[in-house]
């Protein structure tokens, strides 16, 4: 079995063969590790042959009878004589954001480390917990806007309706209402430190699910009542954005299950991007205009989108497996910012 590892930073590239090495020794195979020109390491894993010891240099891949002697670890590779120079433009490739070096003639696949029996069972444990914590938020912001008392309220136009008095406790006193995001804010970065606390960690993330819905339950409100008198942008926002949401979330996840590209190159520009995109949510409360908040919700909506595939990359790739409720916690987070991004679009007034 052959495979690349190239991670673009030398540190970690020497920590991923460490890691391989420790693993497949531990199968009883061995692993022999060639530097690359452009970075980086071809991994080739092989199943030693008992009766070549002492013939074949430990750690090197078996060597067939003619064939030029395996190249030591750390040497440049052969050139043949009048052969062109090694071609460079894997190198270009990753520099250009493409996920990992590709050899010429190698597929898109073939840098991408295998999926062991561990990563797969830790991944059903972080997509079950994911799970369970999506459906706990749609609950709680269901149960928010059709369950319980209800007040009357007249809108801005004369419209008298009947308000979930939850919804309507939030909507008619913006400070609760801003104070419901500021306690899921807080409350995210505490579940996120007790994440690796056994009991604890799954608590908080089911509370932060709850609250979740809870918070967003009088936006989910109005919007379905803007499209009920026709003055929003779709017939009916949520079951839209809830739509829009899974298949992003979908697409995400099955292209990097298929590709299992390293997107850590975007680590930069998503943190870039999340200053902008809040300091740019709290100037709408400045600048009041639709076109301004519509903008600042399509920037957020591919933020969203773009630290989805940043997190989910990480967790097929480069996590240590050691804390599933935390990267249950990230995933949910982005999918919360965008649904929120997207049903602010769809939700936007015709006029």
């Amino acid at each position: 079995m052959n495979f690349v590892v190239n991670t673009g930073n030398a540190q970690r590239d020497q920590e991923e063969l460490g890691r391989y090495q420790q693993q497949y020794r531990a199968q009883g195979l061995d692993v022999y590790a060639q530097p690359l020109p452009t970075g980086g390491f071809q991994v080739t894993v092989f199943q030693p042959q008992p009766g070549a010891a002492g013939q074949q240099q430990y750690g090197a891949p078996p060597q067939q009878y003619g064939a030029p002697p395996p190249q030591q670890y750390g040497a440049p590779p052969p050139q043949q004589y009048g052969a062109p120079p090694p071609n460079n433009a894997a190198a270009v490739y990753a520099m250009a954001g493409g996920g990992g070096a590709m050899s010429a003639g190698a597929t898109a696949t073939d840098g991408a480390p295998p999926l062991t029996v561990q990563r797969v069972a830790y991944l059903r444990k972080v997509y079950g917990l994911l799970s369970v914590a999506a459906f706990l938020a749609l609950g709680a912001g269901w149960a928010s806007v059709t369950l319980g008392p209800t007040m009357d309220m007249t809108t801005s136009d004369g419209h008298v309706l009947r308000v979930p008095l939850l919804v309507s406790i939030m909507l008619q006193n913006p400070i609760v209402m801003y104070g419901a995001f500021g306690l899921l804010f807080v409350g995210t970065f505490a579940a996120s430190a007790v994440s690796k606390v056994r009991v604890l960690n799954v608590v908080a993330l089911m509370a932060i699910a709850l609250l979740m819905g809870v918070e967003l339950s009088p936006m989910v409100f109005v919007a379905q009542f803007s499209a009920g008198l026709g003055d929003s942008l779709s017939a009916n926002p949520v079951r839209d954005t809830m739509v829009m949401v899974l298949a992003v979330f979908s697409g995400i996840t099955g292209y990097v299950f298929v590709t299992r590209k390293d997107f850590s190159w975007m680590r930069s520009i998503l943190s870039m991007g999340v200053v902008v995109v809040f300091a740019a949510c709290i100037l709408t409360f400045v600048f009041q205009t639709e076109v301004f908040s519509l903008a600042v919700a399509s920037v957020g909506a591919l933020l969203s989108i773009g630290l989805l595939l940043y997190v989910t990359s990480y967790i097929f790739r480069n996590s240590e497996m050691d804390d599933a409720v935390g990267d249950a916690l990230s995933l949910l987070v982005q999918l919360r910012n965008l649904f929120m991004f997207l049903l602010r679009i769809l939700m936007s007034s015709r006029r």
